[in-house]
């Protein structure tokens, strides 16, 4: 249990509750903001938008206009002076710079007659042949104003603005250039706001997007190409660009049918409120990276006592019960913690009184006593009682001082009374050097065959121990021990004997008598081992043996047959009863001289 892996730590379900609970807070408040804001801002980068084209639409007409009122002065007072004043002409291009050239056709289109503004003309020398080609390749409008893009024709960013004067039966027209850099730089406010302007018949006049060419725009071409056709003026709408966008367009029409076009993409009306969202949701990140960390803390307040608790109840569950812990808090948990104190203590208390009690019976008696297993009065069992005492006993202790004997006893039981727990027998009770013992009762190993085997083996591993015991008593010059082992299989009365003031756990019956009279017969037998034929029958095929003279029991016609336990199954030493003998120190004797019929010790059992 101490290494048992934990499937679902405490800490991991306060992570992802709260973790749950805080991205859902979180998650839902960030999608109301998007939802509630998004259309809000909207809303205002369309107006925001509209509200540019119209600035700027206003703008570019009053330019347009003062241009061409401009210039109609100008060729009023030429015509009026049936001359032209070179004077007048320097005056025009300071008062408007942004003025490339200008020309009219009533002094005749000549390079004499096209006039370009000094300070274009000394930037490039080629400019005034690029005009007067251009000029000369035009001929009568027939429209009174006209606009053209010069970007291409000229290599500068500029317009082309053809007026038509006079009267309807002899008119004359004027051509202008417009360097178009300051309106450029007009239309371009607005981070992510486009403005260009177009003629009726489509062509991009002004576009701050491109420097060379007013082919580029950022406008679907079907809804340019049909912009006369709608005949709108202050509108909006929402057209693809054809590049997979949308765009939110605000058109204005101003003089000259010329009109102001604004766009702005869907893209970056939402760049705010998506740029929003993500702070959010980093700051949700955050917000969410924080708070593991504080509850990972404050899940550890709770999961480490609780880990000292497991770690304590391991120690319990191994018997060791003097712990090490103390409550860390003053809660629920503090409280547990101290209850598991106290009941350790009271556990190390009964294990105390137990190690106590099975000191002076079985442990696995007192074990079933305490928790209330054992039957009361008694109960019929099938099982193997084994008996074993020391040869001529009496004989050493006069040797000995009292002292020494209670010594030697102590040893010697050890080591005897472990051969039987380690094959799950029982120790029944003492009997001054003798032992009795029990298998089958109150446990059984899961048949009487089973425990008449473990019966025949542990006394088999008491000759081992007992062989080692001479070996290490023989280095100090004591004497050897001998013991006999006497063993019998058959029901018993199982239970709690003796008065109200004191009861222990015994086996009585024929069974218990027979396995002690079997006891008293290796030292006429010389043997150390003998069992019945109750339990050889039981384990016959299991053990090597070697049949002994039969024994007359009282209330018993046929005499009942002995065996020589020589060792079980499989081993090769020893082989017979020679080398058994030849072990435990002692000579064969004559079988016929032996007397079976000698009195039964004192300590046997009769039925009542």
């Amino acid at each position: 249990m101490a290494n048992q892996k934990i499937k679902h730590p405490i800490s991991l379900k306060q992570i992802l509750l709260f973790s749950f609970l805080i991205i859902l807070v979180l998650g839902v408040s960030t999608t109301l903001v998007s939802t509630l804001i998004r259309s809000d801002e909207k809303n205002k980068a369309i107006d925001n938008n509209h509200t540019i084209n119209g600035r700027t639409a206003d703008t570019v007409n009053n330019v347009l206009t003062n241009l061409k009122n401009n210039s109609f002065v100008l060729f009023q007072a030429e015509n009026l002076s049936k001359d032209i004043n070179t004077e007048l002409i320097s005056n025009y291009f300071s008062c408007n710079p942004d003025v490339i050239f200008i020309s009219t056709s009533q002094f005749g289109f000549s390079k004499d007659t096209i006039f370009v503004n000094p300070v274009y003309a000394e930037k490039n020398d080629e400019l005034k042949a690029k005009i007067i080609d251009y000029i000369n390749k035009k001929s009568n409008p027939n429209e009174q104003i006209i606009f053209e893009n010069l970007n291409e024709v000229l290599g500068i960013r500029s317009i082309s603005c053809i007026y038509q004067y006079g009267e309807k039966s002899s008119p004359y027209y004027s051509v202008l250039g417009y360097s178009t850099e300051a309106l450029s730089d007009l239309m371009s406010t607005g981070s992510n706001n486009t403005t260009i302007l177009i003629s009726k018949n489509t062509n991009i006049l002004i576009n701050p997007d491109f420097e060379d060419t007013a082919k580029n725009y950022s406008i679907a071409d079907e809804f340019i190409q049909d912009l006369e056709n709608k005949n709108i003026n202050n509108s909006q709408f929402l057209v693809p660009d054809g590049n997979g966008q949308n765009l939110y367009l605000s058109i204005h029409k101003i003089e000259n049918n010329l009109y102001v076009i604004t766009t702005i993409s869907e893209s970056s009306v939402y760049e705010v409120i998506n740029s929003t969202t993500k702070n959010i949701i980093l700051f949700s990140l955050g917000v969410l990276f924080i708070a593991i960390i504080i509850i990972r803390i404050f899940s550890n307040n709770i999961t480490n006592p609780i880990k000292d608790l497991v770690v304590a109840s391991n120690k319990i569950e191994h018997g060791e019960f003097e712990l090490d812990i103390k409550p860390r808090t003053k809660d629920e948990i503090g409280l547990l913690t101290s209850s598991f104190i106290q009941m350790a203590s009271g556990l190390s208390e009964r294990e105390k009184l137990m190690t106590s009690f099975s000191k002076f019976t079985n442990k696995t008696i007192a074990q079933k006593a305490a928790r209330g297993e054992l039957a009361l009065g008694g109960e019929t069992r099938n099982a193997t009682i084994f008996f074993s005492d020391i040869r001529s006993f009496t004989a050493m202790s006069e040797k000995m001082q009292p002292n020494e004997v209670v010594q030697f006893l102590n040893e010697y039981m050890t080591k005897m009374v472990n051969c039987v727990e380690k094959t799950h027998g029982v120790v029944d009770k003492y009997i001054g050097d003798a032992i009795m013992a029990v298998w089958g009762a109150p446990e059984s190993d899961g048949s009487p065959q089973a425990d008449a085997y473990n019966a025949v083996v542990a006394a088999l591993m008491m000759r081992k121990a007992l062989y080692d015991y001479n070996v290490q008593r023989s280095q100090r010059t004591l004497p050897p021990v001998k013991i006999g082992c006497g063993i019998n299989s058959g029901p018993v009365v199982a239970g709690q004997i003796g008065s109200n003031e004191r009861m222990e756990y015994t086996v009585i019956g024929d069974a218990v008598n027979l396995a002690s009279r079997t006891e008293a017969l290796n030292k006429p037998f010389a043997t150390d081992i003998l069992i019945t034929e109750n339990t050889y029958n039981l384990i016959k095929d299991k053990v090597i043996v070697e049949e002994m003279p039969g024994v007359h029991v009282k209330g018993k016609t046929d005499p009942i047959k002995m065996f020589a336990v020589i060792n079980v199954t499989g081993t090769s030493h020893p082989a017979n009863l020679s080398e058994v003998r030849r072990i435990i120190g002692t000579t064969a004797p004559d079988l016929s001289k032996v007397n079976t019929e000698d009195e039964e010790k004192k300590y046997s059992f009769e039925t009542k």
